[in-house]
């Protein structure tokens, strides 16, 4: 399977495997065997919201091409948010490797202490 991200602003999570003419998102379990080859389908069709509605589902030299929503955030990295160029993860098997969108973590600031002298410097009265 080709699969090609579409970054898209969204607080869902993401998890798929491939095994053969199969894909299961978040569990759900998608056989798009049935497809022949010069075929396709829109991914409007699968009823998953993870498949770009847009675009379509094809077989092109054996091989299933389609377009999955990447969740990202708008703070994740501009790398994910806005890609140079098309983000797409190429898997016969197992677990798809989709890139962290996790937005990083602001760095943490200590403000420095200060300490309160007397009003008089700190001499003492005679």
């Amino acid at each position: 399977m080709k699969i090609k991200l579409f970054p898209f602003l969204t607080n869902d999570l993401l998890e798929a495997s491939v095994k053969g003419d199969v894909i299961t998102i978040n569990r759900e379990t998608i056989d798009l065997s049935g497809i022949p080859a010069g075929y396709r389908l829109p991914g409007s069709a699968v009823g998953n919201r993870f498949f770009l509605d847009t675009d379509y589902i094809e077989r092109v030299d054996g091989v299933l091409n389609f377009t999955l929503l990447l969740p990202v955030h708008w703070d994740s990295p501009e790398e994910s948010r806005n890609p140079a160029e098309p983000i797409i993860i190429d898997i016969q098997s197992g677990a798809v490797p989709f890139p962290d969108t996790t937005p990083p973590i602001a760095p943490i600031v200590e403000l420095p202490t200060f300490i309160e002298e007397p009003e008089n410097g700190g001499f003492e009265p005679a």
